[in-house]
């Protein structure tokens, strides 16, 4: 995983999470705080979250196939609920689209890409995209 913070680098590097990590810390440090006592700010204004992610490996000359196939089904028949929560606004970068509650579809803003993003109910999400990383 990556940070691509401003589009100078070609690629995720962890060189920019590295400089604005330091950027915060010093922050933080002019006021008398550590980093934790930051994060611990952060944590008071914008909540708590848990994040997990699943990576699955697909090895040998048939991977990307298979990876190709799993979310094809995915694309073909979109899940109604994840994990006992409502699917609320389905997402399809491929396509640039993302489809509301009612049926509207609206145009997504972010480049092209082969990955899916779900928003359940309760304000969390899960994204499905192959990657040959």
């Amino acid at each position: 995983f990556g940070y691509l913070v401003k589009p100078f680098a070609h690629d995720k590097d962890a060189i920019q999470a590295l400089v604005l990590f330091a950027e915060v810390a010093a922050y933080y440090k002019s006021q008398g705080k550590t980093f934790a006592d930051g994060l611990e700010e952060l944590f008071e204004k914008f909540g708590y979250f848990e994040e997990k992610t699943i990576s699955l490996d697909f090895p040998g000359i048939h991977g990307n196939d298979e990876m190709g196939a799993i979310i094809s089904q995915f694309r073909d028949k979109q899940p109604d609920t994840i994990g006992g929560l409502k699917v609320i606004r389905p997402q399809d970068f491929s396509k640039s689209i993302e489809t509301t509650v009612n049926g509207k579809i609206t145009t997504l803003p972010q480049p092209k890409a082969n990955v899916l993003k779900y928003w359940l109910e309760d304000g969390s999400w899960v994204a499905i995209r192959p990657s040959g990383t």
